[in-house]
């Protein structure tokens, strides 16, 4: 029998007293993922945009294996090349290159040479006078490198794009902030509206 009703809850002598270190003072808590993780989330988020860009382009009617003018164009030195070229085409190759440099950074490392260059060229993009059923082939393969990219990332790349998004959001209500102002400083606003656009910048301003 025990002298004190509270000695049954006494444990004090098998409790293992030795000193422990929380594994979450060496981890950075805001940013628990791996270097690995944070560079794949990257590429796969720059290839996701690149994808889009591309596929925009492609649904404007743009397409690369039937440009014959801009595969001319392209051939001329690069002080005419720019002035030469149309926008379409431009705006395709800054997303060609964006996207394959993001391929081929954890692939090769930091140095990129001319022959992986030519590589992915022939595996991921359309070239001039290519069969439909090739076209199509290659942007699965786009699609299938940015997947690969993201599982990678596992998680840190749902984290970066969240980021991102909310970065896009606020430049949206930045900018129209701006015209907003630009307006009220014209005197394009009316009474109400001006009225409606003090009220916002004092909020902005809290």
């Amino acid at each position: 029998m025990t002298n004190n009703i509270f000695d049954q809850f006494d444990q004090t002598e098998d409790l293992n007293l030795q000193p422990q270190v929380s594994q979450t003072l060496t981890e950075d808590i805001k940013n628990p993922f791996s270097e690995t993780q944070n560079k794949a989330a990257s590429f796969a988020y720059r290839q996701l945009k690149a994808i889009e860009e591309t596929d925009a382009l492609i649904a404007g009617g743009y397409n690369p294996s039937s440009d014959l003018y801009n595969y001319m164009a392209s051939a001329l030195p690069d002080i005419f090349e720019g002035w030469a070229t149309t926008s379409k085409y431009q705006q395709w190759e800054r997303a060609k290159i964006d996207f394959s440099t993001a391929q081929l950074r954890p692939e090769t490392g930091a140095v990129i040479n001319d022959t992986e260059i030519v590589w992915i060229d022939d595996t991921l993009w359309e070239k001039f006078g290519q069969k439909k059923e090739v076209q199509l082939a290659k942007r699965e393969a786009r699609y299938r490198a940015h997947i690969g990219n993201k599982t990678v990332a596992g998680k840190a790349y749902d984290k970066l794009v969240k980021e991102m998004e909310a970065g896009d959001q606020e430049k949206i209500v930045n900018d129209s902030f701006g015209i907003l102002k630009n307006r009220a400083n014209n005197g394009e606003l009316n009474e109400e509206q001006l009225a409606k656009f003090k009220e916002l910048e004092r909020l902005r301003k809290q």
